[in-house]
């Protein structure tokens, strides 16, 4: 048995271990980095699979490692640690949804290998016809990215920007952001948007389709000026975000939050969102 990357060719094998219906071969675009999926292998078949989302220089994240023998479960983690020191990346997480049938394997294993517990988030799904009504949702003026300065929006987000266990550094952050958002190929920066009253810059909100099919989507960012929380405006930008997706096509869009975020887990089922699970996020810290 043993952890090596998905080559091009072996998308079939992929979904098969998933138990999903094949969609695509992605293996075969021309940007595609072996490092991104690991799988083990076992008497030439799969019994165990990861995703490796690299957002390098800054973040290797090893999301939710499925397995079909407990064993495969540190050989495929620690593959992944080896990958992201060989990108020499500044931060390599790890996330796991509790839904994970390894789930307490995992929680187990993590702080064996070097991984320190970070925090834990609500995962939110909306279908685009259940989205609530308006009632209630202030008016507001918005002005996109593509009608004002990058610097200009980069600054808005900043002053709303509130750093967590991966990046500390608001510039850096969106910087990630527009590049994860343009690796999707359906990045539409008129859609990420400032939002104004009476001309004051009060939000922002950066609504983003998540395939090429625009099945699925959510919300980047989403954010109110400190000064202006506690009116309604977190949940007016979240429509707004949520609004724009179901105009791109999207039937379902996803949503996250810390949740010690009352206000945020708040405008989520206002809305009309429906939790689905938690997940749980990890940061190495060596070993």
């Amino acid at each position: 048995m043993h952890a090596r990357f998905l080559q091009r060719g072996e998308d079939m094998r992929w979904f098969d271990l998933l138990g999903e219906e094949f969609s695509r071969s992605f293996t075969t675009e021309s940007d595609y980095r072996p490092e991104s999926h690991i799988v083990v292998e076992k008497d030439d078949r799969f019994v165990g699979c990861m995703e490796v989302f690299i957002e390098d220089p800054g973040l290797v994240l090893l999301f939710n490692p499925k397995v079909e023998v407990v064993n495969a479960m540190k050989l495929i983690i620690c593959k992944g640690i080896k990958t992201a020191k060989a990108l020499d990346v500044r931060i390599i997480g790890c996330l796991v949804h509790e839904s994970n049938e390894q789930f307490n394997v995992i929680e187990r294993l993590l702080p064996d290998l070097g991984f320190v517990f970070g925090m834990e988030k609500a995962l939110y799904q909306l279908k685009a016809s259940t989205l609530s009504d308006t009632g209630g949702i202030p008016s507001l003026a918005y002005r996109s990215l593509k009608q004002v300065a990058e610097t200009q929006f980069v600054e808005i987000f900043g002053k709303i920007y509130q750093p967590d266990i991966f990046e500390s550094d608001p510039t850096r952050c969106f910087a990630d952001l527009k590049k994860s958002a343009a690796r999707t190929k359906r990045f539409h920066p008129e859609d990420w948007e400032i939002a104004y009253v009476a001309l004051k810059p009060v939000g922002i909100t950066m609504p983003q389709l998540h395939d090429e099919k625009a099945q699925f989507g959510s919300n980047y960012y989403v954010g109110v000026i400190l000064d202006e929380r506690g009116k309604g405006l977190g949940k007016a930008l979240q429509r707004r975000a949520v609004e724009t997706l179901v105009r791109r096509g999207v039937h379902t869009i996803v949503g996250s939050t810390d949740i010690r975020n009352k206000p945020m887990l708040k405008i989520f089922e206002s809305l009309g969102y429906e939790r689905i699970e938690h997940q749980y996020f990890y940061v190495y810290h060596g070993m």
